[in-house]
């Protein structure tokens, strides 16, 4: 499935939206420059949405569409028109944020979204396992096993594996984003009564979410920078053809050797199961966490796998098990969204 878009359409309005301005003044206090801020409109279940039309030839739109129509982003469609449509028609329909309709700007549907200009897609998909235990240690195994063609190891950072690392979520290429759902959703929550539903949460905290995320110059390389270039199967697509280029060695014991040893202490306390940060100054524990993980790829702030067998999840199993499906009881969830104001697109993966 597709959930986050950031896109420009061009369109001609009559009037600029922001959200509020930056003003650069002469020193007479005359308006040098006037910089709009984004727009931010939330949807029926807090997600936010940022708009911004910063001339009058083009609208600005980023933010996990998905979520902010659907009240989640566990299932939804492969197609970035339909999403962006959808979203185009429900801020129409909010009081205050578009001065203008749709129509009277030459926008009477999603045929009429080709020029649309993309700078990040993410393609998303989930694999689920057998318990939550297993996602974690599948994530901490690809960890110190996997790499990506061209882009090298991966970078842990609080539980999330981040393949073609950039800092933040500005870059231009693409990356790989490994996940445990179960843990995201306890931040980033999901609608309550979702929160509250046995079913879902144990659905969930199975799942091991993956995303595709294409930047600017990775989209405009495929020829995908214009919404046109999409079709349905193109998501799908995607999310097959980046995980052909993560690769895994065969998993072992690190070797203490190869680290300077001013870390080898650090390295095989965390080893043992310490928690380093209880052990080291502030300063010291930082410094070590980030030398050791550019050396090795580990984080020492996440727990290493248990060396129980049981505990180990294969690479090869864990790739080869087929995606997460449109739940069964995705009709009793769904109604109950529209309830709340959600629009639900048909499902696609």
């Amino acid at each position: 499935m597709i959930d986050w878009l950031t896109c420009r359409v061009p369109v001609s309005l009559p009037e600029t939206i922001a959200g509020g301005h930056t003003l650069k003044l002469d020193r007479s206090g005359q308006v040098l420059v006037a910089t709009p801020h984004r727009l931010m409109v939330e949807g029926s279940f807090s997600s936010s949405l940022s708009i911004r039309a910063p001339s009058t030839s083009e609208l600005e739109i980023s933010g996990n569409v998905a979520k902010w129509l659907a009240g989640h982003n566990l299932w939804g469609t492969d197609c970035p028109k339909s999403l962006l449509w959808a979203a185009l028609r429900r801020l129409e329909g909010m009081p205050g944020v578009f001065p203008w309709s749709l129509a009277s700007v030459g926008l009477h549907g999603p045929e009429c979204l080709g020029d649309t200009i993309l700078t990040r897609v993410d393609c998303t998909g989930m694999l689920q396992l057998e318990t939550q235990a297993d996602v974690l240690a599948f994530i901490r195994s690809a960890s110190a096993t996997g790499t990506l063609s061209h882009r090298g190891r991966g970078v842990m950072r609080e539980g999330t594996l981040v393949f073609g690392d950039a800092k933040g979520k500005s870059f231009t290429r693409s990356q790989i984003v490994m996940y445990a759902k179960g843990q995201e959703v306890q931040v980033h929550q999901l609608p309550d009564f979702m929160m509250a539903d046995p079913e879902v949460l144990a659905w969930v905290n199975r799942c091991l979410r993956v995303e595709v995320r294409l930047g600017r110059l990775e989209l405009q390389e495929q020829g995908l920078r214009l919404l046109s270039g999409w079709r349905e199967s193109i998501a799908l697509h995607v999310w097959e053809t980046a995980m052909k280029k993560l690769s895994f060695s065969e998993a072992g014991d690190f070797d203490l050797s190869n680290l300077p040893k001013k870390y080898r202490g650090t390295y095989a306390m965390w080893e043992s199961g310490h928690d380093c940060r209880q052990l080291l100054s502030k300063p010291t524990f930082y410094r070590h966490r980030n030398d050791i993980q550019k050396l090795t790829g580990i984080d020492i702030a996440v727990p290493p796998a248990p060396r129980k067998p049981s505990n180990v999840v294969p690479l090869s199993e864990v790739l080869g098990t087929r995606w997460v499906t449109r739940p069964v009881w995705a009709d009793r969830i769904e109604g109950q969204l529209q309830d709340g104001g959600a629009v639900i697109l048909p499902f696609a993966a």
